[in-house]
C-alpha cells in the first residue's frame, strides 16, 4: 500500500507542474458539466480530472486509455452517455 501511495503522490506532483492538453481540459469540462446536471451531489473536481488526465496522457502505457475515453466523451450525445464512458 505505501508503494501505491508513493506512486499516486508522484503522479499528483508531476500533474501539478505539467502542461495540460486541450483534450484533457475539454473532456473534464464536459464531464464536470454532466456531473453537475446528473449527479449534483457528487464531488467531481474538474481540476483533479485535468491533472489525472494529463498524467495518464504523458505515460505511454496509459495514453491509449485517455484517447479512448476522450473519443467516447466526444461521441456522446447525452450526459448519460458521457457518464457511461470508462
Amino acid at each position: 500500500m505505501p508503494r501505491v501511495l508513493l506512486i499516486v503522490c508522484a503522479l499528483a506532483v508531476a500533474a501539478c507542474t505539467a502542461e495540460t492538453t486541450q483534450r484533457c481540459r475539454d473532456v473534464c469540462a464536459r464531464q464536470d458539466d454532466c456531473e453537475d446536471k446528473q449527479n449534483p451531489e457528487t464531488n467531481f473536481d474538474e481540476g483533479e480530472c485535468v491533472a489525472a488526465c494529463a498524467a495518464l496522457e504523458r505515460d505511454r502505457d496509459t495514453v491509449g486509455l485517455v484517447e479512448r475515453h476522450a473519443e467516447c466523451v466526444a461521441q456522446a450525445s447525452t450526459c448519460a452517455a458521457v457518464l457511461a464512458c470508462h
